[in-house]
């Protein structure tokens, strides 16, 4: 009868976080990237012959990518993710510092399209904004 007034959106305790070298790091795009469509974006990448290739993201790496400002740490982007989970009144995945960290890190080094630092970093102009947006 007591869990009645328990609050309904736990936060998990999260050890992975804890234990990430970069956990203190800012990270910010280091990609130009545009709109594909009204819901997604490419990163794009020109090669030396002035081909484009066009990288397509999934919804979280796409969601990440464009969170990459240079403004916050990873710690604190999982509170924010936390936030979000909240806010719209769903349960927060036990594992969501670790779902986090993959795609931070897939990010950084499978894509190169974010960068971690150890200061907050001010993004390039060519990386602010989408292509589009000159």
């Amino acid at each position: 009868m007591f869990n009645l007034f328990k609050k309904q959106n736990e936060i998990p305790e999260f050890n992975i976080i804890n234990k990430y070298s970069k956990k203190d790091m800012y990270f910010s795009r280091i990609r130009k990237w545009d709109w594909l469509n009204a819901e997604q974006i490419y990163i794009s990448e020109k090669y030396s012959n002035e081909k484009v290739k066009m990288i397509t993201l999934d919804y979280w790496s796409q969601e990440m990518f464009l969170d990459s400002d240079g403004q916050k740490t990873v710690s604190e982007y999982l509170q924010i993710l936390i936030n979000q989970f909240q806010k719209s009144k769903m349960k927060i995945p036990s594992d969501l510092d670790q779902f986090m960290i993959e795609i931070l890190e897939s990010l950084n080094t499978d894509l190169g399209a974010i960068e971690f630092s150890n200061k907050p970093i001010t993004l390039r102009p060519e990386f602010e904004k989408p292509l589009t947006n000159k």
